[in-house]
């Protein structure tokens, strides 16, 4: 028997599960993410602004393990929150 996982429920980066409890049909709270100390937007969003990897939508969820090793990649403080620069005007 195969188990199918739709690409929503696989991580971009490993192609692994990513574990998202919404996904699954719960609520935000039962996922991981909500448990993370890390602002997890934000640990994407600095993933996005330096990497030239693979491109993660904005909505697209990210496994927990890839997630870890974000966090020690871009040294990310518990409670930091990036914004990108702003796009200069032209």
């Amino acid at each position: 028997m195969t188990l199918l996982i739709s690409t929503a429920q696989t991580c971009p980066l490993c192609q692994q599960t990513n574990g998202c409890a919404m996904e699954q049909g719960l609520g935000i709270n039962a996922c991981w993410c909500d448990k993370q100390a890390q602002h997890v937007p934000s640990v994407i969003a600095q993933y996005k602004a330096t990497s030239t990897l693979p491109t993660l939508a904005d909505n697209q969820c990210i496994c927990q393990s890839c997630m870890a090793k974000l966090v020690q990649q871009f040294n990310i403080d518990p409670v930091e929150t990036y914004l990108p620069s702003p796009e200069p005007e032209s």
